[in-house]
């Protein structure tokens, strides 16, 4: 990828960095409540701080709730010397993302479209507004470090920062860019210091990274060919598994999608298979093995690449048991959350239907 505008975020990928971005906000909240001491304005402030931050990340309204939440989020620092100047680059990653092209993949905003990316791309000026407000704040806080004993590590830890910073406007040296403020953090941690300015650049630092650096998953078995999702047809929450798909997979070969009613499942699955898989997704591979529950899951996330790989990866922590129970919690409600479609292929322009077969049992 060349230029700040060509990268591979995707609109549910970028969903994503704005949940991270109004969690980032909640926990600011958070700590002014438990420490409001009975003080009708910072309860207020903060009260009005988590409620704009729900909706910058369950996408509703997001963002006109960024606005205003960049107002509110500068009084919360405002309040707290102990946070004042060093998280003003989350206010300012705020009013960026007020401004960003609305309806990514993800938002409220963006559900009953025909099309389930449209067409949605981080534009080039929002990725350099994030290194500009990089930049900004690290050569200020260069400038107000102390050069005490401890002032001259914090000073090198900006200085490693700053020089990442510079380095991570060209594509060719992004990826060093990262490595370096990586051990610049690690070192922090190793160092037992929190430095609030570091955590308050975690967003913009997310933003100026590019998802294609985590490629998608190759087969296991190095098997040419596409995976195959299996899902039920008349399950609401099956339909958005599906839309995600086919907003998020931009090599459009990878996952052949078709429903669980159909006859492509029961030509590819053995009928003694057939019997013990759910009746909700099932991820067939190239070489035949069939995927259900959590590792149908997890191995989707995987092949999507990106963001979603690196969740998948992480989601690989939690013990298969435990991460079947919570699939099978969610499968258990799952029509009475989300309703049970007429139609087994989902609302979708006539040019994506090429990736699904329809075909049926006569």
């Amino acid at each position: 990828m060349n230029g700040w505008g060509q990268n591979g975020w995707t609109g549910g990928q970028y969903s994503l960095w704005r949940v991270l971005l109004g969690l980032g906000v909640v926990s600011l909240a958070v700590r002014q409540l438990a420490t409001a001491g009975g003080d009708p304005v910072t309860l207020v402030t903060a009260l009005t701080a988590l409620t704009l931050s729900t909706a910058v990340i369950v996408g509703w309204w997001d963002s006109p709730a960024a606005a205003l939440l960049a107002t509110v989020t500068a009084g919360l620092i405002v309040q707290d010397s102990a946070l004042s100047p060093r998280l003003w680059p989350l206010v300012a990653m705020l009013v960026l993302h007020a401004v960003a092209p609305p309806a990514p993949y993800g938002s409220r905003m963006a559900r009953g479209r025909i099309n389930p990316d449209g067409d949605w791309r981080l534009p080039a000026w929002l990725h350099a507004g994030g290194w500009i407000v990089l930049l900004t704040a690290s050569v200020l806080a260069v400038f107000d470090a102390d050069l005490d004993e401890t002032g001259w590590t914090n000073l090198a830890n900006r200085v490693g920062v700053v020089t990442a910073t510079i380095l991570a406007a060209a594509p060719r040296t992004r990826r060093l860019a990262w490595l370096i403020v990586g051990l610049t953090w690690i070192g922090v941690a190793w160092t037992g210091m929190v430095d609030w300015w570091l955590a308050g650049l975690v967003p913009a630092w997310l933003l100026s990274g590019d998802p294609t650096w985590v490629p998608a998953g190759r087969h296991q078995d190095n098997r040419s060919g596409p995976a195959w999702l299996f899902y039920d047809g008349h399950c609401g929450l099956c339909h958005r598994c599906v839309r995600l798909v086919l907003s998020e997979d931009r090599r459009e070969d990878t996952i052949r999608l078709a429903p669980l009613q159909g006859t492509a499942f029961s030509e590819m699955v053995e009928p003694s298979v057939r019997e013990r898989l759910p009746d909700s997704i099932v991820l067939v591979t190239p070489a035949g093995e069939a995927l259900c529950r959590s590792a149908a899951v997890l191995e989707l996330g995987r092949l999507l690449g990106g963001s979603w790989r690196l969740a998948s990866s992480f989601a690989r922590m939690i013990p298969r048991p435990l991460a079947d129970l919570a699939y099978r919690l969610v499968a258990t409600i799952r029509h009475r959350l989300f309703g049970r479609p007429a139609e087994a292929c989902p609302l979708i322009p006539d040019e994506l239907r090429c990736r699904f077969d329809l075909r049926h049992d006569e």
